[in-house]
């Protein structure tokens, strides 16, 4: 049993995934669940800049929240700043913040060989946490991943 589970995920495509993995596991009446959205920044010339708005990070962690009580989970969404190659430290620090017992991911998007190349946000998560981890499989397909990112997309709002 989870009381407490932390979703990190990076984009709202993974988000049903996500959301029926959690659902899995989750305790009606006593599972507390925080999505968390990263808006990465990295530095250059000297000025730091951000990958996305702070609307788009916004509807990720909040449209995944609402998702995730749509299943009935009591949730909340939170975007906090991380440093691009920082990603899995300010993972496993809110979870540390939020007292998870358990940190689910959203799909890894490197695949296999970059992956052992370059390492990934994925396998430092597991590799440094102190509770469980769950990585969720591949987004399934639908209308909601056909739709990919598009805000403009009928049954989209």
């Amino acid at each position: 049993m989870f009381a407490r589970i932390l979703v990190a995920i990076h984009d709202f495509d993974n988000c049903q995934t996500v959301v029926d993995l959690v659902n899995s596991v989750a305790t009606d009446g006593i599972t507390t669940v925080r999505a968390l959205h990263l808006r990465e920044r990295e530095l250059s010339g000297g000025t730091w800049f951000a990958r996305e708005s702070t609307g788009q990070a916004s509807f990720v962690a909040e449209g995944t929240a609402f998702e995730l009580r749509m299943a009935g989970l009591a949730a909340g969404g939170v975007v906090r700043h991380a440093i691009v190659d920082r990603v899995a430290e300010a993972i496993l620090a809110e979870a540390g913040l939020f007292g998870a017992d358990l940190i689910v991911l959203g799909h890894p998007h490197r695949g296999e060989l970059a992956a052992r190349l370059f390492g990934s946000v994925t396998q430092r998560v597991v590799h440094r946490s102190r509770c469980p981890v769950m990585v969720a499989g591949p987004p399934t397909a639908g209308p909601r991943s056909a739709a990919g990112s598009d805000l403009s997309a009928p049954g989209r709002r």
